[in-house]
C-alpha cells in the first residue's frame, strides 16, 4: 500500500470523525440544556446557576434550566419557589419601530419540567425576535433572590434548519467515498502480457 493510499484512508476518516461530530448536538453535553448565563450567583444560602437551549435563543422555543445548590447541604434543595420573568425589551426586523411591546411573561420552574432531575426548568415560546430580558427569582426556606440577564432572540434561518445541518453533516461522508474510489497513480500497474509501452509484445 502507497503512502497516498495511507494519506487518503487518513483523511477519509478524519472527514468521517467530521460528520459524525456535526450530527451529534451540542446541547445534548451541556447540562440540562444549553449556554450558562448566570453562575454561582448567591440568593439567601443558594447558589443559582441559570442555563438557556437553544443557542442562539429563538422566539418559538426557549428552555430555561436553573442548578441551585445550598451551602453546606448535599442533594437538590426541594420545595423552592423558583419562577422565570420575561420581558421584551426591543422589537428586531419589521417590528423595530413603532410596534407596541407585549406585557412581561411569567412562568413557573419545577424538577418535573427538567431533562436532568438536578434542576429545576420551564419551556415556553417567547413569540417575538429582539431583545429580551429574563429574570430568575428563587425563594426557600433558606432565603430568597433574583438575578437578570438579556439574550437576543432570532429565527434560525436556513442554516438552523434540520434537514440542512443534516446534510452538512453528510457532506463529509460523501467527500470521503469519492476521494476512496479514486484511482492512486502512485499504486504499481497489475502485471499482464502487456508490453512496453509503443511495442508489441514478445514472442514466448
Amino acid at each position: 500500500m502507497s503512502r497516498l493510499t495511507n494519506s487518503r484512508r487518513s483523511t477519509a476518516i478524519g472527514l468521517l470523525l467530521l460528520a459524525v461530530g456535526l450530527l451529534i448536538p451540542t446541547t445534548h453535553l451541556l447540562a440540562n440544556g444549553g449556554t450558562l448565563r448566570l453562575a454561582n450567583v448567591p440568593m439567601g444560602e443558594y447558589r443559582v446557576s441559570v442555563f438557556t437551549d437553544p443557542t442562539p435563543v429563538r422566539p418559538d422555543s426557549l428552555d430555561v434550566s436553573v442548578l441551585i445548590i445550598r451551602e453546606g447541604h448535599e442533594g437538590v434543595p426541594a420545595g423552592l419557589d423558583v419562577r422565570v420573568l420575561v420581558e421584551l425589551l426591543e422589537h428586531a426586523g419589521d417590528h423595530a419601530h413603532g410596534a407596541a411591546l407585549p406585557p412581561p411573561g411569567e412562568y413557573r420552574a419545577t424538577r418535573e419540567q427538567a431533562d436532568d432531575p438536578r434542576y429545576y426548568a420551564t419551556k415556553f415560546a417567547l413569540g417575538a425576535e429582539g431583545r429580551w430580558r429574563i429574570t430568575v427569582s428563587v425563594r426557600g426556606d433558606a432565603g430568597e433572590g433574583e438575578a437578570s440577564f438579556e439574550v437576543r432572540a432570532r429565527e434560525r434561518g436556513l442554516l438552523g434548519h434540520p434537514l440542512v445541518l443534516a446534510g452538512l453533516a453528510l457532506l463529509p461522508l460523501v467527500l470521503a467515498a469519492i476521494w476512496l474510489r479514486r484511482e492512486d497513480p502512485g499504486e504499481p500497474k497489475r502485471p499482464g502480457n502487456e508490453g512496453t509501452r509503443g511495442e508489441p509484445p514478445q514472442a514466448s
